[in-house]
């Protein structure tokens, strides 16, 4: 496998070379999360530091919880993951050393994080020293691309930290004496931009996951043993598109059949001079074709060989037709007459019978069959009433597989072995390897192909990154606002998108996701609140989805603008420009979406089963 396999290869649709891939896939994305969380989190420790000296402790506290909130969350979850624990079982030495290093990380996770960043820069940059396939190379993306527990925390942060960090700090700036301390204005002013933008990169990076995942790309979170298992088993059980094209090319013969000896073996006994030894290996055969096998009116002389001749010549067989088939085949007749009656008796009436059996010929001469009125050996065809009941049963069979396979698509929860047919083909006997036609051939059978996406190139992540930003501003300003004027109302609004939302979650999940994890789908319906993501579930209809999203959202935030704006009592121009801004904002992230789907969106990969 490719050391940058799953790694864009082109840029609106031009391929670049390794190194490019390098810079536009690892460095420059690495670049700009590392400026954009150093920012945010010294933002967030200014606005900590001006409520406290502001003499609100309030929403001191509370900025700091939401500092924190992400690293508990992901401390708890890589202690409660026992394929993130050591191998060795108790508490030993290595168990401790693994409990003291993630209450390290805990306690300065801004600081873990940040190495985090720096380190995957060091290997993107080294990786650019090195030539393609050299080991310096492999060794540096191998580094660049493992995985680790902090990249959990950098998934958490945008949704436990930025989002209800910006909605706190929009709602004490839209609070009435604000704008008296312009330092803390401006802290919390670059504290929202920049959780804007920690929000829509994670979504960005995130928002069709599950479609990328089935094709190859692993959690970054996982361990190494769970990212090494999944690409055996990826590369073990499907096969790529190029692969597959490859292998047709070099072959062209088809594959291997277990009845395609017999079939030579049976039609070289017939009209070869050598036949094949025990072993299957044969010598370059010789078949007794000519022009008079195909040839009617030469046929015809084959019936009386002795046409134009006289007695003598019948008696000393010096005939120019004495070399017919018929004719040869009489002297050999006569010469070996004595080995063929030793044969016989040495041969057993089994054998006999099974060698008469091959026979394909019609009658047991064919150059008097036209004298004689004898049945041939073969069956008679079916009769239309046979072949009617056949295509019959053949038309049920159809109809109760697509029976089944609705039932399965459409009914959760089927009982098990409700379709489970290993009864019916127990009791119908299977013919053994004796009772094989040898003249049948097998086809070819349908191939079953995974459907997912590649992951976007750097055109098509900025593009999704400028929607997703206009999206959040449009969601996050309209939220806030509205709770100024209507704090009851906004609560009504979220707790029933919250619950639309859970209950799609469930409608979609019912098919082909457990419904144990509904403590997670708690908290995906709350991400649902800002943003769409396929995570953790693979989206039926995605379009479906996306645009009912999209349309959803945009209905609520501006049902909410309109309300405040015509009924709420406000005198600042700030309001309007924030009311205007909602505006301008969804429409300019519905144009981003739409230019995105239409021209730089990933391409569909395509995997097939073994």
């Amino acid at each position: 496998m490719d050391v940058l396999d799953g790694v864009p290869r082109c840029i609106l649709g031009y391929q670049v070379k390794t190194r490019t891939q390098i810079v536009f896939s690892f460095l420059i994305p690495v670049i700009f999360e590392l400026l954009v969380y150093t920012v945010v989190i010294t933002a967030d420790v200014l606005v900590v530091v001006e409520h406290f000296r502001n003499g609100n402790p309030s929403w001191a506290w509370f900025s700091l919880s939401f500092m924190w909130l992400p690293a508990i969350a992901c401390f708890s979850a890589v202690l409660s993951s026992p394929s993130q624990w050591p191998e060795v079982v108790g508490f030993d030495e290595r168990t401790y050393r693994f409990v003291k290093m993630n209450l390290l990380v805990l306690v300065f996770f801004p600081v873990a994080a940040v190495y985090r960043f720096s380190r995957r820069i060091f290997w993107s940059i080294e990786a650019l020293f090195h030539d393609k396939s050299s080991y310096g190379r492999v060794q540096a993306v191998s580094k660049i691309r493992e995985t680790s527990p902090f990249e959990l925390y950098h998934f958490l942060q945008a949704f436990l930290h930025a989002a209800p960090q910006m909605l706190l700090q929009l709602y004490i700036l839209l609070r009435d004496n604000t704008f008296r301390n312009y330092d803390t204005v401006t802290a919390q002013i670059v504290s929202v931009v920049f959780s804007f933008l920690t929000m829509a990169s994670i979504i960005t990076s995130y928002q069709r996951f599950e479609s990328q995942k089935i094709v190859g790309r692993c959690y970054p979170w996982c361990s190494e043993e769970q990212v090494k298992a999944r690409r055996r088993e990826l590369l073990r059980t499907t096969s790529t598109v190029e692969s597959v094209m490859e292998r047709n090319i070099t072959s062209v013969l088809p594959e291997p059949d277990p009845m395609t000896p017999n079939i030579m073996r049976n039609f070289y006994s017939r009209y070869s001079e050598v036949s094949p030894t025990a072993s299957g290996s044969s010598t370059r055969k010789t078949l007794n074709v000519d022009q008079s096998n195909f040839d009617s009116f030469s046929m015809k002389k084959l019936k009386d060989p002795y046409t134009n001749c006289t007695d003598d010549d019948k008696l000393t067989g010096d005939t120019a037709d004495s070399l017919s088939p018929t004719v040869s085949f009489k002297q050999d007749l006569v010469e070996n007459i004595d080995d063929i009656r030793d044969y016989l008796l040495r041969t057993d009436d089994t054998k006999l019978a099974a060698i008469e059996d091959n026979s394909d010929d019609e009658y047991e001469d064919p150059i008097y069959a036209e004298i004689f009125d004898k049945s041939p050996r073969t069956p008679a065809p079916p009769t239309p009433g046979a072949y009617l009941a056949q295509r019959a049963s053949m038309l049920k069979n159809f109809f109760v597989f697509d029976t089944e396979n609705f039932l399965k698509d459409h009914v959760p929860r089927l009982p098990e072995k409700l379709f489970d047919h290993s009864s019916e083909r127990k009791s119908t006997p299977v013919p053994t390897a004796d009772e094989t036609d040898g003249d049948l051939l097998s086809l070819p059978s349908r191939r079953q192909i995974i459907s997912g996406l590649e992951e976007d190139d750097l055109s098509g992540k900025s593009v999704a990154f400028a929607g997703w930003v206009m999206f959040l501003l449009m969601r996050m300003v309209a939220l806030s606002v509205f709770y100024v004027f209507f704090s009851t109302y906004f609560w009504m609004v979220c707790l029933n998108h919250y619950l639309l939302m859970i209950a799609c979650i469930i409608y979609e999940v019912r098919f082909h996701e457990k419904l144990e994890r509904y403590y997670f789908y708690l908290f995906l319906a709350y991400i649902y609140m800002f943003s769409l993501m396929e995570f953790k579930i693979k989206f039926i209809h995605v379009r479906t989805w996306y645009v009912g999203y999209v349309t959803i959202v945009l209905v609520e935030n501006f049902a909410m603008s309109a309300i405040w704006y015509n009924l709420g009592s406000f005198e600042s121009w700030w309001f309007d420009f924030l009311h205007y801004i909602t505006i301008v904002s969804g429409v300019l992230s519905v144009l981003c979406f739409l230019f995105y789907y239409a021209f730089l969106r990933p391409r569909d990969k395509l995997l097939f089963v073994n």
